[in-house]
């Protein structure tokens, strides 16, 4: 037995027998003719839950004959509105036989709906008008709370439910302590499923856990009572100070941008951070540091005041050097820093998100999103050609989805296949980020992982004879990237469309703002990506010879014809590699000239 998601992922496109048998789809009619019906589904229900599928008729009478046929043994009536798992019995297509199905999210896991024999989804008002609902006795009880369950999540939730929402002390059903009325706040800081809701929950600064049920339901999307967003910054007041806090205790979280953002990283004894803000709130002393464009948040006291401190604080070192000899100067005046200095060439990255009617000729060079994961971007065919037309040096990348260093590889091979005969002068990069979560719900987010997916990738893609690198934003680097290959880092700043600082120390290609589309800048000559991608070999016949259909044959009844051949593929040669040398000596003198 399980759970009813673990059925709803068992059965889910399946096809079931009046047994309870998957079936070959192939051969529903052929050998089963009461394969692909609405009542095999729910055998194959009892089937998996180790139950007898015994015949009780068709699909009405599981709800009018219940008392006598024996479906109360293993279901209860419903009384109140159906959770997932329940059958339901309708009046279908057909008011004689009826139809049956499984309640999920809003709608109905169903075989035989609109001529389709496997067990999918389907809208809940194609099932006819529902007679009742009967719950499965038998599925895994994973309601009750359990304090290891709680999910780290850090939002903030906006009540929005005209009715109040009851706050609850140590657990989801513990006594009442306050309520939410609609327009409130609340951030959080862990998540639990269960009970017909989703829950946020939280510590009080007087340490009592919390929790708020923020849906009517426990599926994402359904029945919200709250709007869940990023935690708000602007009412946190930093002070300035700047020092070195040494920690002294062990496992003391790092959040991105506020007290109950991401956590990313933890601090341990003997660590230290560079900080220069400081601030008190959620019941601890935080001191504020940075990492690339991004706040850092780090409790260095278990209370509000500095009873129970856990780490030690100095000056930082420049400051410690200036106490000796403290200057006599006048201050100078504020220099600008030229943000542009470094940059060789202005550009774009673009995907099937972007118009098609883009004009790219006002740029240097354009990166295209070729894949993403083992899927071809559905622009890339037009967006390359259009840049081989244009003469737009151009360059490619796959967005991740890998696993495992399998995934990685096969990523790898699959971008490498579909530039294979294009002219690639600016690289094939790997976009190494998770804006749609798919790593971190996977359990994959870390740094090993994320690194070992790069090098993987890139490894196998510089094999090939292809500039390569990592696309990675700043907040990611040495928290989740590390690499020995080139980097075309991500920082926006306030995105404003505007540079706003020097990456060349970071990276080879800058991505500076997505405000309105993608803006990049290299700081190195388009040469310097250039690739030189591997070409196939001549095949081989039986005899070990090339066996390509425009290589020149010689008579071997005419040695001196032979030898002229032979003389005659060595001049052709050198002559080419002469013009070659030429032209290129030509263009490097052109460009000087510039």
């Amino acid at each position: 037995m399980g759970t009813s998601q673990e059925f709803q992922n068992y059965a889910n496109g399946k096809v079931f027998n009046n047994r309870g048998q998957i079936m070959n789809i192939n051969y529903v009619q052929v050998d089963e003719p009461y394969g692909g019906q609405c009542v095999s589904l729910i055998q194959g229900l009892m089937a998996w839950a180790s139950k007898p599928c015994v015949a009780r008729g068709h699909a009405k009478a599981w709800w009018f004959n219940r008392a006598s046929n024996g479906v109360l043994n293993y279901f209860d009536v419903v009384s109140g509105p159906p959770q997932n798992g329940d059958v339901g019995v309708s009046v279908g297509g057909d008011s004689r036989y009826g139809h049956i199905f499984i309640y999920w999210e809003g709608r109905a896991l169903s075989q035989n709906v609109l001529g389709k024999p496997q067990a999918l989804l389907w809208p809940l008002n194609y099932q006819g008008a529902v007679w009742g609902y009967l719950r499965p006795k038998f599925y895994t009880n994973v309601s009750a709370y359990l304090a290891t369950q709680l999910i780290k999540e850090n939002g903030m939730a906006t009540f929005n439910n005209d009715t109040d929402i009851v706050i609850h002390r140590d657990s989801p059903t513990g006594p009442s302590y306050g309520s939410f009325v609609k327009g409130e706040k609340q951030v959080y800081t862990e998540k639990w499923v269960g009970l017909g809701h989703r829950w946020i929950s939280w510590l009080h600064t007087n340490g009592v856990r919390c929790f708020a049920a923020v849906s009517g339901s426990e599926s994402y999307g359904v029945d919200q009572w709250a709007t869940i967003s990023a935690p708000e910054t602007k009412d946190i007041e930093l002070t300035q100070e700047d020092g070195v806090a040494t920690f002294i205790v062990d496992g003391v979280h790092k959040h991105y941008d506020n007290p109950s953002g991401e956590i990313f990283d933890q601090c341990n004894s003997g660590d230290e951070i560079r900080y220069y803000w400081k601030c008190v709130t959620n019941g601890h002393r935080y001191v504020v540091g940075k990492e690339g464009d991004r706040k850092v948040f780090v409790a260095v006291s278990a209370t509000e005041d500095r009873s129970q401190m856990w780490a030690k604080f100095t000056a930082p070192e420049e400051e410690k050097k200036g106490e000796s000899k403290p200057s006599t100067t006048e201050p100078s005046k504020p220099t600008t820093t030229d943000l542009k200095k470094n940059v060789k060439g202005y550009g774009v990255d673009i995907s099937e998100h972007n118009s098609s009617d883009i004009d790219l000729s006002q740029y240097d060079f354009v990166i295209i999103r070729a894949s993403y994961g083992e899927h071809t971007d559905k622009k890339f065919e037009y967006f390359a050609d259009k840049c081989e037309q244009l003469k737009i040096p151009y360059g490619v990348y796959c967005y991740d989805y890998a696993l495992n260093d399998e995934q990685a590889r096969a990523e790898a091979e699959y971008i490498c296949s579909l530039v294979k005969g294009r002219n690639i002068q600016m690289g094939i990069w790997f976009d190494m980020e998770d804006a749609d979560a798919y790593k971190k719900k996977a359990g994959v987010l870390t740094k090993e992982r994320c690194s070992f997916s790069c090098k993987v990738f890139c490894d196998y893609v510089s094999a090939q004879g292809y500039y390569t690198g990592v696309y990675t934003s700043t907040s990611w680097l040495g928290a989740f990237v590390e690499t020995t290959y080139p980097i075309w880092v991500a920082n926006w700043g306030t995105n404003n469309g505007e540079i706003q600082s020097d990456q060349s120390s970071v990276g080879v290609m800058h991505q500076y703002s997505a405000n309105p589309i993608d803006k990049n800048v290299i700081f190195n000559d388009i040469d310097f990506y250039k690739s030189d991608p591997k070409r196939d070999e001549p095949k081989k016949d039986e005899n070990g010879s090339n066996s390509e259909k425009d290589e020149p044959k010689n008579d071997k009844s005419d040695e001196n014809s032979s030898d002229s051949v032979k003389k005659d593929e060595i001049n052709v040669s050198g002559i080419n590699r002469l013009i070659e040398m030429l032209l290129s000596i030509v263009e490097k003198i052109l460009k000087l000239f510039k």
